[in-house]
């Protein structure tokens, strides 16, 4: 009995201990594990993304930000380039990336933050003329560079839109929607002779009906009457588009009020109303040609009818008032 309880004594307490043992060798290879891995791993990779950022910088080795432009990543063009530009302020070529990068990322977005992504475009791009030698300017970027200015919207800018997209067609940079945008410029200027010039460029690219209704109401505001009436024909017996069809007997019938023919124009309007019961245009100009015949209750009904269906009428009210 007693060295039974011995032999159990004996070979007891020592598995105590190395269960302890075990336990403690265990937490300091954990700890020790942890320490090396942070010596060898972690500082390691931060002097590794120092190092390579280095190098990118001093030869201007900006290859992964062309790879990530060229497969449409262009967050992280802006999130990796824009500490580079830091380093390098008057670098052209980040400086064009990021301006590209901001354009592209623009589609994306709405209200405030699409017009702050292009105007970022725009700095960029500008930044990168002014510091490159102008044979060095790929044409590319000036077509960018009008394209984002139309696409703020804003009357004060569409001048350096049509500016930079004809830069970019001279110095030999072609795309389909040049022309058309060039045209659509000089139309929101009122500069409409030259407007006319670059829709029938954009006809012959392509021959879209709201360049040809924008081609025929520039010929509407120069006089050239008989022009603007084929297009707007054109449209009325072609499009497929309701709209357009209505704008375009619109404006026909604009023109032959204004040569006098009243009969013609009531058929138009009377076309429009068939088409759309609420053109407050309709009744309003319907109108005008019971005044010209000198029905004036008749007039001052299409009037109402105008103002009631658009309270914001500024002919009919002037006419009613």
């Amino acid at each position: 009995m007693i060295n039974n309880y011995r032999y159990s004594k004996y070979f007891y307490k020592p598995r105590k201990k190395s269960k302890k043992i075990l336990l403690i060798s265990l937490i300091l290879t954990v700890i020790i594990g942890t320490s090396v891995y942070s010596i060898f791993f972690i500082d390691f990779m931060a002097i590794g993304s120092k190092v390579t950022e280095t190098y990118r910088i001093l030869f201007n080795d900006f290859k992964f930000i062309e790879k990530n432009l060229d497969e449409g990543n262009f967050t992280v063009v802006i999130n990796d380039g824009m500490p580079l530009l830091e380093k390098k302020p008057y670098n052209a070529r980040l400086l064009r990336y990021l301006g590209e990068a901001y354009y592209n990322i623009s589609f994306n977005l709405t209200g405030r933050e699409k017009t702050e992504s292009l105007l970022q475009s725009i700095r960029f791009l500008r930044k990168s003329f002014v510091v490159s030698k102008e044979t060095a300017i790929i044409p590319r970027y000036y077509f960018i560079l009008g394209m984002a200015y139309y696409y703020l919207n804003n009357p004060y800018y569409y001048d350096l839109a049509a500016k930079y997209l004809i830069e970019a067609y001279e110095k030999g940079y072609k795309d389909n929607k040049s022309f058309e945008v060039i045209a659509l410029c000089f139309y929101r200027l009122k500069m409409y002779k030259k407007s006319i010039d670059y829709f029938k460029k954009a006809m012959e690219v392509s021959p879209k009906d709201v360049n040809r209704l924008f081609l025929a109401s520039a010929y509407k505001e120069v006089g050239m009457y008989e022009s603007a009436l084929k297009e707007l024909d054109y449209l009325i017996k072609n499009s497929k588009d309701d709209a357009i069809r209505e704008e375009a007997y619109c404006q026909s019938a604009w023109i032959d009020f204004k040569e006098e023919r009243y009969d013609e124009a009531r058929n138009k309007l009377n076309k429009v109303l068939s088409m759309n019961s609420k053109s407050d245009y309709a009744h309003y100009w319907l109108g005008n040609i019971y005044e010209k015949e000198g029905d004036i209750i008749a007039a001052r009904k299409e009037w109402r009818t105008a103002l009631k269906i658009n309270p914001r009428n500024i002919g009919a009210i002037k006419k009613l008032y």
